[in-house]
């Protein structure tokens, strides 16, 4: 008796469980064009404009409009870098409407910086969310830099030159023990380079080396070294490497 008492409960919460799943399907639903969205922004671009569409469940006779809420706490793109309407309207009659957001490339790379959008509804229907992951786009070569760090990765830093002209460092890292987690780690980072000539160097603050580095594009290695050890204490030591981008 107990038994079959205890498989009948369980059937009625797996029944409303059903028919609850059945009601939020067949609900009146708006969502973004999808749950992560990314938006590419060519280079030193000022006002670029990105659309990001939204989807309703159900058609309506009259155009529905939705709040556009931004989720600051979550969010690590600045306000002063893009800019949203408070609000998309969806025609009438149609299950797709549309809003631009505009972005200016004031301190991008590839590094996704985010941010999180909700949608808000006066009446009951369900509201969707969207995290927007906004890098700068590459219209070049895309270069990757791996470190892979010994049990002393506070001691590696490095600076990548760009070799066209007068050596010019156009990027650097690792300064000040950046690396000081990563020990036995690795470290990884993306650069967008034109066609030309670079050089990279990679040092060991204490002089006994160890930090092996690789610089690839896609699966083509264009340069490679561990830092050697050797000098006295805290005599940095480095490793030079020429690379070409075509």
């Amino acid at each position: 008796m107990k038994k079959k008492f205890l498989i009948g409960i369980l059937s009625l919460g797996f029944a409303f469980l059903g028919c609850e799943q059945d009601d939020i399907e067949r609900a009146n639903r708006v969502s973004f064009e999808n749950e992560t969205v990314e938006v590419q922004v060519p280079r030193d671009a000022i006002d670029f404009q990105r659309p990001i569409s939204i989807y309703v469940s159900e058609v309506s006779g009259s155009d529905r409009v939705f709040q556009i809420a931004v989720n600051d706490e979550e969010s690590t793109l600045e306000s002063s870098e893009y800019s949203i309407p408070s609000s998309v309207t969806v025609p009438a009659n149609s299950k797709t409407g549309e809003f631009i957001m505009t972005v200016s490339d004031v301190s991008l790379s590839f590094e996704a910086k985010t941010l999180s959008l909700q949608l808000l509804s006066d009446d009951d229907t369900y509201t969707g969310n969207a995290m927007l992951f906004v890098t700068e786009r590459c219209d070049d070569t895309v270069v990757g830099l791996n470190l892979a760090f010994d049990d002393y990765a506070e001691e590696a830093y490095w600076d990548l030159y760009d070799l066209s002209g007068t050596p010019t460092i156009i990027f650097s890292g690792g300064q000040g023990s950046a690396y000081d987690e990563l020990d036995n780690g690795e470290f990884d980072i993306e650069f967008c380079l034109a066609s030309g000539n670079y050089g990279i160097v990679v040092y060991d603050g204490y002089g006994d080396g160890g930090t092996t580095f690789t610089v690839s594009a896609g699966e083509t290695v264009l340069a490679s070294g561990t830092v050697p050890g050797g000098n006295p204490a805290n005599v940095p030591t480095n490793i030079t490497s020429l690379f070409t981008v075509d």
